[in-house]
């Protein structure tokens, strides 16, 4: 007599494969996803920064300066930005709030000590931090 499909073991050991490789795969597809946050996030902020910079040269030839409500309307453009979990909520100008998922950490709006202009910055001792702007935190 011929068989006409699987047994029980055949399908329990099949399936059983299929939940190791999904065990796997599903870790590496989340860290892509981090990735991808993060690169689409400093690709906003390095907009931003030579956005900013260009404007603060571009008035520094003028003899004029850029006050904090000029200054807030450029940092909005990094909340256009934003996509499923990964984003940047600017509440004035020394309150940004970067969010990746679940996590979060702030910027802030300094001035650059030579050129005088703006500069945002993050604290180099959060991880989260490191990861956006790819620097190492100096000892």
């Amino acid at each position: 007599m011929k068989r006409k499909g699987f047994n029980m073991i055949e399908l329990v050991f099949v399936i059983v494969i299929i939940g190791v490789l999904t065990a796997v795969a599903i870790p590496r597809l989340s860290l892509g996803r981090d990735d991808a946050c993060y690169a689409k996030l400093r690709a906003g902020l390095s907009e931003t920064e030579t956005i900013l910079s260009r404007e603060y040269t571009k008035r520094f030839l003028q003899g004029t300066t850029m006050n904090n409500n000029e200054l807030l309307g450029y940092l909005k453009t990094l909340e256009g930005n934003n996509s499923d979990g990964c984003s940047f909520t600017v509440n004035n100008v020394n309150n940004i709030v970067v969010k990746v998922k679940k996590d979060a950490f702030a910027l802030n709006v300094t001035t650059d000590t030579t050129t005088k202009s703006p500069t945002l910055t993050c604290d180099l001792d959060n991880e989260m931090c490191r990861k956006l702007t790819g620097k190492v935190k100096s000892n």
